[in-house]
């Protein structure tokens, strides 16, 4: 299932691209690729002509939907898509059932953030969040991680944890290399994005 595509499929090119770029550096350790078009037949083009198992994250209202639940059925006829996420500005209540029973896994409302997104489609995938990536670090790495996220300075974070400022170095280089950043800013996005702090 690690070789699933992920194929967006929304008219608005600003929302769009934005979660194309998140989604993209997000599954780019597992080796998923993420696709965009604007609109259902570009999308099912899209699909048609590469071999993959397919996940749709499907915006409702499309142009050239002729009516909500039309682009869920359309996918559903192809035997490579193996899960579709509906996506829609409207009010979930009132969708979310015709959607699971057009044949939609699951419902995203798209007032939510990248993060709950991003978390969604992992489930749809069978991948693990990068959680992994946070289960690497031990303990004192994770109270570090925390810490510089508060803003506090090597010399702050050795003093409340009882360490040398040099056993904090130390420790940050680790959490960089195990979490893939190259230094604090970035490990404090990448904390915030995935809800590790």
């Amino acid at each position: 299932m690690h070789s699933a595509s992920l194929l967006i499929v929304d008219d608005h090119p600003v929302y769009r691209d934005a979660l194309h770029q998140f989604l993209t550096r997000k599954f780019f350790s597992s080796g998923s690729q993420v696709f965009s078009a604007n609109s259902i037949k570009e999308g099912l083009g899209i699909v048609r002509s590469k071999k993959s198992n397919w996940i749709i994250l499907l915006d409702l209202l499309i142009p050239d939907s002729e009516d909500q639940l039309y682009g869920i059925k359309e996918f559903k006829k192809l035997e490579d898509v193996v899960a579709i996420a509906a996506i829609s500005g409207l009010e979930k209540e009132s969708l979310e059932a015709e959607c699971i029973e057009a044949g939609c896994s699951i419902f995203i409302p798209k007032s939510s953030d990248t993060s709950f997104i991003y978390h969604s489609l992992c489930e749809l995938m069978g991948l693990s969040p990068a959680e992994s990536e946070l289960t690497q670090l031990t303990d004192r790495q994770k109270q570090i991680l925390s810490h510089i996220s508060n803003g506090d300075s090597n010399k702050m974070i050795a003093y409340s944890l009882n360490i040398s400022e040099q056993t904090v170095k130390v420790h940050l280089g680790e959490i960089f290399k195990k979490i893939k950043v190259f230094n604090r800013t970035q490990a404090v996005i990448k904390a915030k994005e995935n809800g590790w702090v």
